[in-house]
């Protein structure tokens, strides 16, 4: 087509009448959402996207206003394709999918912006966005955990602790343990000898159930403590210790300190109050047909809903593999870990070896596979996993350490203890008062 025939077609008198047209169901009724999205997307098809976005994004104002999320949801969606990043779109579109109880879109949008490192100018920027999100997705731990990534890049790991203490409910809650386990054990690598981060940390373990990594850090804070610390804290620390020991709460107590610790425990415990007296009644006569088994509730009915899942994750591989390939290697590393946290292990692993082919991801997503791995009590995959990164890694000396020491860690696991402590002597005689190294040489 000729420059001429393409003028003609721009002010074809067929279009004008069109752009008039919807431009006066506008003007005679500014409040119809579903006017103005029609001449957004007419404005669109002109190439005139400014305005064409303009009019969609009033109309997913209205949309939401009368009610109708999942339009409004359906609009922005129109808008993230003209614009895609957009970050108050995306914030919105996370919002309304938050609002809509559609929790797993609004975490795999939000994922999105998190793998993305060019999408924001500053870390500020970045934060902000994350600080806001976290307002909409209150069941979720991710904002926290991200937010927590950016402080810890920054070397603020007071802030960085603090964010994971906001992460603790939504992380008990939803099962989230191993994104939130990988936060914590950077933290806690990165602190070094910093008593004042390590004490929260041990807390926060303790606050996800895992009470052998919570104890290595918390008898070491103890250690340094009586050598350098005051009496008094030291009573304290001991007599914490022994309560939490002996089955005190700390998660219930929401205490991340041992001087709040000893705080909680120092207050009195409110009254019981009695209940009331109950007089049994006779349980009612129930027909024989009530007390049948439900159907659908057969062996059947279960390998049924099975293939079902199945089926549908199968429809979900095949569209990740057509829309993201081998192309986007860390949107697959994110897929693992989403698949990791819902319990699909076999897929995980899938998603964490395609992860590793790309450089920035090796050391990480291999970490990741042999955890995975393990998880499946495939120990000896595990540890193959972590021997290759060992060979292959170009990360340096500290990367090294840090896989040996995992490695030992995974030998503990497996029962071969004595294999693991040779690894931890070894770090130890290099590398005195890494981790909790010295803790675990004593146990």
């Amino acid at each position: 087509m000729g420059f001429l025939d393409t003028f003609k077609k721009m002010f074809s008198s067929q279009e004008q009448e069109d752009r008039v047209s919807l431009s006066r169901k506008v003007q005679s009724s500014p409040n119809d959402p579903q006017a103005r999205q029609k001449l957004g997307i007419f404005l669109m098809q002109q190439g005139e996207v400014v305005e064409g976005l303009d009019q969609l994004a009033r109309s997913a104002v209205l949309y939401e206003k009368d009610g109708f999320s999942s339009k409004a949801i359906a609009v922005l969606r129109q808008m993230q394709k003209h614009d895609p990043r957009n970050n108050d779109f995306q914030k919105w579109l996370i919002r309304l999918l938050a609002h809509e109880g559609l929790s797993s879109d609004a975490q795999a949008e939000l994922r999105k912006v998190a793998s993305d490192p060019t999408r924001f100018t500053s870390d500020e920027q970045r934060l902000d966005f994350f600080r806001q999100t976290a307002e909409f997705l209150k069941k979720t731990p991710l904002p926290h955990l991200y937010i927590c990534d950016i402080l810890r890049s920054q070397r603020k790991l007071y802030e960085a602790v603090n964010e994971l203490e906001k992460a603790v409910p939504q992380t008990t809650s939803s099962g989230m343990y191993a994104e939130f386990s990988e936060r914590l054990r950077s933290v806690v690598s990165v602190a070094g000898d910093d008593l004042a981060v390590l004490e929260p940390c041990g807390f926060l373990w303790l606050a996800i159930g895992k009470p052998e990594e919570g104890f290595l850090i918390l008898d070491r804070v103890a250690e340094a403590e009586s050598t350098n610390g005051d009496p008094g804290r030291v009573e304290t620390i001991r007599e914490v210790l022994d309560a939490i020991r002996g089955g005190w709460d700390v998660a219930a107590a929401g205490v991340f300190s041992f001087t709040e610790a000893g705080m909680k425990r120092a207050e009195p415990e409110p009254p019981r109050a009695e209940p009331p007296p109950v007089h049994p009644e006779p349980p009612p006569s129930v027909p024989a047909e009530e007390t049948a088994p439900p159907t659908g509730t057969t062996e059947t009915g279960y390998e049924q809903e099975e293939n079902i899942v199945r089926s549908a994750l199968g429809r979900l591989q095949a569209k990740v593999d057509e829309e993201i390939g081998d192309t986007d290697l860390e949107a697959r590393y994110n897929l693992g870990i989403a698949y990791k946290e819902m319990g699909l292990l076999d897929e995980a692993v899938t998603e964490f070896r395609l992860a590793m082919r790309k450089p920035e991801l090796f050391v990480g997503a291999g970490s990741l596979l042999a955890d995975t791995l393990a998880d499946r009590s495939d120990f000896d995959g595990a540890l193959a996993v972590l021997d290759a990164i060992l060979v292959e890694s170009t990360g340096g000396e500290e990367v090294e350490r840090d896989v040996r020491y995992h490695k030992a860690v995974l030998l503990e696991n497996a029962g071969r203890r004595d294999e693991a402590q040779e690894i931890f002597r070894e770090i130890q005689e290099q590398a005195p008062g890494y981790r909790d190294v010295e803790a675990r040489l004593r146990t």
